[in-house]
């Protein structure tokens, strides 16, 4: 177990020592491991040491003589350095405990009820809260550098190939070459489009908010894919019955959802296959309901088909298409999920938020 370095910012001596005989404790010690106690009595001291020294956190007492109560904890936060903070109060208010951690606190401890115990265990969990938010802002970091580079660098490349790909077809005159330029073309293509769609997660991942969500008209996006869908092979017959119009919450990504839906039921079949559409307007959201005769896809499993880099039975793809569906739709707030058909197979079910 490693050392604890921890500032105490403190202007009332007994109140230190008393969180010095508490750490003193073997017990204390034997959970925190070694610690290391600095105290000091003003911000300005524990301004000093924060831009001085390293410390894995600091215990704050919110009546300083230079602030008073929540400014005291506003005050520690604009030093801008990397430590977790508890606040250490005589007040045993709950609101004031939740507004200390809404302004950046990770702990609030009443000193009338502290104890050895309680210390040590909101030392640790602080600590250790801390370290792990800090990978996740180090993850989000690199989440939005591959973005960049999907966004601009991947981008740009694959619009020079497709661009000199077009040009080779207008110039070849040999009809196989003619092909392996529209191949180049098409598979270029391609990429492109599932470089916007990881674009789009990443986007959902690293931004608190999600991505920004507006009004999109759903009947003629499941039309146009059903269409689509339909035209890829002879072996698959798709049907709809949408309204004239649907209004949800979603963004212009929306066609590549309903797509993926629809795509993954041609894709996991080598049958000739119905696939039914639907959508029904009722209720607090709109329901697109995808329903085929295929082979259908087991109870157990019908969580797990939406995990990253989950495959179906026989399919040879990457898994992508469902764990992109699954996170554009818990970005607009909605669900997606796995029954029975009427005939046996599967049916997708993505409910959406009216706008």
């Amino acid at each position: 177990m490693s050392d604890t370095d921890i500032l105490l910012v403190e202007d009332n001596p007994g109140d230190a020592k008393l969180v010095e005989h508490y750490l003193d404790n073997p017990s204390v010690q034997a959970f925190l491991g070694e610690t290391r106690l600095t105290h000091v009595e003003s911000l300005t001291d524990a301004r000093e040491r924060l831009e001085s020294e390293q410390y894995d956190v600091a215990l704050l007492d919110l009546g300083l003589p230079e602030s008073e109560g929540l400014e005291t904890v506003h005050r520690v936060e604009s030093f801008d350095v990397a430590v977790p903070v508890i606040v250490l109060t005589g007040l045993d208010d709950t609101d004031v405990a939740v507004e200390a951690i809404q302004s950046g606190a990770q702990d609030y401890l009443p000193k009338e009820n502290l104890d050895g115990d309680l210390l040590a265990r909101t030392l640790r969990y602080a600590v250790e809260r801390h370290k792990h938010e800090r990978t996740l802002a180090r993850r989000n970091e690199q989440l939005d550098f591959f973005n960049s580079i999907l966004r601009h660098d991947m981008q740009n490349g694959l619009n020079v190939v497709m661009g000199r790909a077009q040009l080779l077809e207008r110039q070849l005159s040999d009809p196989e070459h003619v092909d392996y330029a529209r191949d180049i073309f098409e598979w270029s293509q391609s990429i492109s489009d599932l470089s916007k769609k990881v674009r789009s997660i990443l986007d959902t991942v690293a931004d608190e908010d999600g991505p920004a969500r507006k009004p999109v008209d759903l009947t003629p996006v499941v039309t146009e894919e059903a269409a689509r869908v339909d035209a890829m092979t002879d072996r698959v017959d798709v049907v709809t019955d949408v309204p004239e119009s649907v209004s949800v919450l979603a963004n212009d990504l929306l066609s590549d959802v309903v797509g993926n839906l629809l795509t993954n039921a041609v894709e996991h079949t080598e049958e000739s296959t119905r696939v039914e559409v639907t959508v029904e307007n009722g209720g607090p959201s709109a329901r697109l309901r995808v329903s085929d005769d295929g082979p259908g896809v087991s109870e157990k499993h019908r969580e797990a088909v939406f995990d990253r880099g989950e495959q179906g039975s026989g399919s040879t793809g990457s898994g992508f298409g469902l764990f992109f569906v699954s996170s554009m739709v818990d970005s607009y707030g909605g669900d997606v999920r796995i029954d029975e058909s009427e005939h046996g197979g599967a049916s997708f079910v993505l409910e959406l938020p009216h706008a």
